[in-house]
This record gives structure tokens, sequence and C-alpha cells, in this order.
């Protein structure tokens, strides 16, 4: 199972840096994106410091617009199967992935 979180930010959270630890510190090693339509320091900040592949949609922001251009990049990028949009306010928790497997093992 190829899997990839993309994390749909926007404007200059507080909660971002949280997010991306959180998909950092996964049980199980997974690809992380990181994709907004309203670039700024702070998002590119976290990209560098996390060393997370930034990717930048072009247009009006809009939840509909930029959470399918997070899934299309994701899948495009990394060759995912399995896409989770994250939130930048979102938290996971660390078997996350690994439950995730889990039920796709068990579906397929």
């Amino acid at each position: 199972m190829k899997h990839c979180f993309a994390i749909s930010a926007y404007g200059e959270s507080p909660y971002l840096e949280e997010c991306i630890r959180s998909l950092r510190g996964q049980s199980v090693r997974t690809r992380v994106i990181l994709c907004t339509s309203t670039p700024n320091d702070l998002i590119r900040e976290l990209a560098g410091r996390y060393a997370l592949p930034l990717y930048i949609r072009e247009g009006a922001s809009s939840l509909h617009a930029d959470w399918n251009f997070a899934v299309e990049t994701a899948v495009r990028e990394t060759e995912a199967e399995l896409v989770t949009v994250a939130h930048q306010d979102d938290i996971y928790h660390r078997d996350y992935v690994k439950a995730l497997q889990a039920a796709w093992m068990a579906f397929f």
C-alpha cells in the first residue's frame, strides 16, 4: 500500500507545525507533502524545516479546489494509492497509518 498525507495549508496557521509533527511521528513511515494556494513565509519555512515538498496551486483559494489539488498532487508526485488530506489543524494518532495499512490488507 502506497500512502501519502497531503497537508492542505491555508494562511498562517499556528497549528500547522503540530500537524506536521503528528504526521512525521507515525509508527509506519509514509510520505508527507504540503499543498497551498496561499503561500507565505510560515508555510515555506516549515516545509524547509521538515524537508517537505511544497506544491502551490495558482488561482483563487477554495476548499474544494485546494483539497482536489492536494489529492491529485499526492497521486501524481508520490504514486500514492491512498491519500489522506490533512487539514493544517489536524492531529493524527501515531498509529493512524498502521491501522489504515491493516484495514487495506484485510480488504485486499
